[in-house]
């Protein structure tokens, strides 16, 4: 990654943490244990959601279709979520129909950072793997 993308990727991280530093505040274990969906629209349910858990002993999963593809801890580190999880290098493709030629497992790191906390939503930019994106997530039952 060339040293302006680093330097932009660090800029937007730094701005969005000044812009929302109020909903910071809330940022604590309790407000981040559940069951939630990735990107619902406002809706639960969906047939091929995301699903994001995360426990209150600081273990999470993430799957589509009741099939975790990647699994590991999460920590809240000042205003930033990191989700240290391991992962097939199918899981952010088509791991169902991509699995069963894999071989092996990775280790990846995700920041998350909220941006707007509700009690049953949450906005966020997270970044791994040198990408970043906006996403939405719900928490639902």
């Amino acid at each position: 990654m060339s040293q302006r993308t680093t330097l932009l990727i660090s800029l937007s991280l730094a701005l969005t943490a000044f812009l929302c530093s109020a909903s910071a505040e809330a940022l604590n274990p309790n407000s981040l244990t559940g069951n939630w969906e990735v990107n619902t629209q406002g809706r639960c349910g969906g047939k091929n959601a995301e699903h994001l858990i995360m426990r209150t002993n600081s273990t999470f999963e993430y799957g589509r279709r009741g099939v975790a593809e990647a699994v590991g801890f999460w920590r809240i580190v000042d205003d930033l979520v990191v989700f240290d999880m391991m992962s097939s290098p199918a899981s952010f493709q088509d791991i169902h129909s991509e699995l069963k030629d894999m071989n092996g497992y990775d280790i990846y790191t995700m920041q998350m950072m909220p941006i707007d906390l509700q009690q049953d939503k949450l906005d966020a930019v997270a970044s791994i793997g040198g990408q970043m994106k906006r996403f939405n997530l719900k928490r639902c039952q």
